[in-house]
């Protein structure tokens, strides 16, 4: 998954479409993917988001599971394209 807090790309307001977050692709971005675990310390949970290409978004699984609580979440949601086409 990504760095703690990560955000995706196009947030701020920039008409740009999001690119892959994987580092070394330049494919756009189809796929959200979040994980919300409970921090190692115990103080609270984390959330883990990334925008991702359709092949990476396949390679992704849920990494946290020995930090899960009654609040874990870990959801893939199609992005809204800009095309009106379905990523799906």
């Amino acid at each position: 998954m990504t760095d703690k807090k990560e955000r995706r790309g196009g947030d701020d307001g920039s008409a740009s479409p999001s690119r892959c977050h994987r580092r070394g692709c330049d494919e756009p971005a189809t796929f959200e993917v979040l994980e919300r675990y409970q921090e190692e310390t115990g103080h609270g949970p984390v959330e883990a988001t990334a925008v991702l290409c359709r092949e990476h978004t396949d390679d992704e699984s849920p990494s946290n599971l020995d930090a899960a609580y009654d609040g874990y979440v870990f959801r893939v949601v199609p992005l809204p394209t800009t095309d009106g086409t379905d990523p799906t």
